[in-house]
């Protein structure tokens, strides 16, 4: 029996739009029929919100899931579809730190109880708070793939560049390689300048990780997200949910690109 794709959103820099566009990610694989598992991630509980989620009991949490080894299964919720679940976050999550670090093999929390149900999805989808730390260790540790959505400034693409450094130091030092890291630029106008100027630099300087897609500025998924409602369910005809298809579509069903080595090689991470 296969196992789900395991994709992290994950960006160290808040601001970028990464968990309206991973539960409008989330819910278009759920709307083609796959079976997918959406993991808050983040104790602001976004991802919860824009799924129109009430937070959950302290000791119904993840929190308690991840210390006490409870079942995960107790702590899945639905959603509007059928085959879309969602692993609730709440503000517990907020001190789940400092108990980890008494915790043997605490980097592989995460990873091991998601095991219990990988096998029940096609898809786990997660959803990374901006920060760096032990849970945020532990979703990438748990992760194939990591999906980095990037606004098109000077501070956005300054952050990829100690993101991608610290991904390569996650490898080397735990002896773990991502299958896939894909960089697509967010809110993306090609009237700007700037614009135009960091998507020539990301496939410059990162064409193994570059997508062609990017998701366009839009007004339409901050309303939907307010709403507790995916895009799709509300403009399923703009340009930001063709957006969001065409990120769907290039990351599960990529043309082949250039060849590199794994990460963990210094070379590939570029000054």
């Amino acid at each position: 029996m296969n196992t789900a794709r395991k994709q992290l959103f994950l960006n160290y820099k808040g601001g970028t739009g990464k968990t309206s566009i991973s539960s409008a990610y989330g819910y278009c694989l759920a709307k083609a029929g796959k079976k997918v598992l959406m993991v808050d991630l983040d104790a602001q509980a976004h991802l919860t919100t824009c799924f129109n989620q009430e937070l959950i009991p302290h000791d119904k949490s993840l929190y308690s899931v991840i210390l006490n080894d409870g079942n995960i299964k107790d702590i899945i919720s639905s959603t509007s579809l059928a085959n879309l679940k969602l692993i609730p976050s709440s503000i517990s999550l907020s001190a789940l730190e400092l108990p980890l670090f008494g915790i043997y093999l605490r980097e592989y929390r995460l990873r091991r109880v998601l095991k219990e149900v990988e096998k029940d999805f096609d898809y786990i989808i997660m959803d990374s708070a901006p920060a760096i730390g032990l849970l945020s260790l532990n979703a990438i540790l748990a992760a194939d793939e990591v999906l980095i959505p990037l606004l098109a400034d000077f501070l956005s693409f300054h952050g990829l560049k100690i993101l991608l450094e610290t991904l390569s130091s996650i490898e080397r030092d735990f002896n773990f390689y991502l299958d896939r890291i894909h960089i697509f630029l967010n809110r993306y106008n090609p009237e700007y300048p700037v614009c135009l100027e960091c998507r020539e630099a990301v496939d410059k300087f990162y064409p193994e990780y570059s997508l062609k897609t990017v998701i366009s500025e839009s007004r339409e998924i901050i309303d939907a997200s307010s709403m507790g409602k995916s895009v799709f369910e509300l403009y399923p005809e703009s340009k930001i949910a063709e957006d969001i298809k065409n990120l769907v579509d290039e990351i599960n069903n990529p043309v082949k690109k250039p060849e590199g080595k794994e990460l963990g090689h210094e070379e590939k991470v570029r000054v």
